[in-house]
């Protein structure tokens, strides 16, 4: 990961001031507090899966930083942060619950909500940017799942806590982390179900499970074409209408999510140069679609581009 801040070379009365105008403005937009004005020191390294950001912050005497209604500027930040504590002790608050972390643990935030947190000491965080759309093809209403910790020690927490740790991430290739980038989504997803419970006011535990399972279904099938709801629904041992009712609080549906999830891996092949020789026909069918025009008007509702203007971009 490079290093884009350090307060290292700032004396240190410009220290906050530094750290305000460049992570508070540019990082993300909030405000923060620092216990006292001296001592203050900081880093953050960034790196990027493709579609997620990543940065580690690690800092010591920063009390509370809150992020509210005036510094959300609209339409912007339409992310989540998947923050995960390496060292020390987080608290962060939002939609009216706080929790705290411990080194190992992690949680979701909504960049388009308030939010505050709070570090009674020195602290070193890991914080995913991960846009709502790739999120949201993945998990329930996220207002239900934000300032919830989930822990890092036991089960499929301790999982998805290892692998977000982007030890070696800068000896990948572009298209290796685009890759991984998806699977940390998924597992992401998978902690994010596990953790749902009876004491939540998400989906209740069978309906979680219920849709755990429809997803994996869909993702096992995606190149074949013969994938259809019908089919999905029969795999997960569910109706269609009773499938059709859990997607719709995440404002899909059976057939949307088949085509969100097909067009999403055929982004990714596009983007690979590894399968640069394989025609974009090929892989519209390798992923299950039937029918190039259909398939290209798809891509790019959603991506705004064609398929082939996609690859283009890549490639330069």
């Amino acid at each position: 990961m490079q290093k884009v801040l350090t307060t290292a070379d700032v004396s240190p009365r410009d220290r906050l001031a530094y750290w305000h105008d460049v992570a508070c403005k540019v990082f993300v937009n909030h405000e923060c507090r620092l216990e006292g004005p001296t001592n203050f020191r900081a880093t953050i390294h960034h790196a990027s899966f493709d579609q997620l950001e990543i940065s580690r912050v690690e800092s010591d005497g920063l009390r509370e930083s809150t992020r509210n209604a005036r510094g959300i500027p609209h339409g912007e930040d339409n992310v989540f942060f998947l923050c995960a504590q390496l060292s020390g002790t987080s608290i962060m608050s939002q939609d009216g619950r706080d929790d705290a972390m411990g080194p190992g643990d992690f949680m979701l935030l909504d960049a388009q909500r308030t939010s505050s947190n709070f570090f009674p000491g020195p602290y070193g965080l890991l914080i995913i940017k991960i846009p709502h759309r790739a999120m949201k093809a993945r998990v329930a209403s996220s207002s239900q799942l934000t300032a919830c910790t989930m822990s890092g020690a036991t089960g499929i927490g301790s999982l998805t806590s290892e692998f977000m740790i982007p030890e070696r991430l800068d000896d990948l290739t572009p298209t290796a982390r685009a890759q991984i980038g998806e699977q940390v989504l998924d597992l992401v997803a998978l902690a994010l179900a596990a953790e749902r419970g009876e004491d939540r006011p998400a989906l209740s535990s069978a309906r979680a499970i219920a849709l755990l399972r429809l997803r994996t279904a869909v993702e096992r099938r995606l190149s074949d074409p013969g994938l259809d709801p019908a089919t999905a629904a029969a795999s997960a041992g569910i109706s269609v209408r009773y499938a059709n009712a859990l997607l719709a609080e995440e404002g899909l549906s059976i057939q949307r999510l088949i085509v969100q999830r097909r067009l999403e891996r055929c982004r990714l092949a596009l983007s690979d140069a590894r399968q640069s020789h394989r025609t974009i026909g090929d892989i519209a069918f390798g992923w299950g679609f039937s029918d190039l025009s259909h398939f290209t008007r798809r891509f790019k509702s959603v991506f705004g581009c064609t398929p082939s203007d996609y690859r283009k971009q890549q490639r330069a």
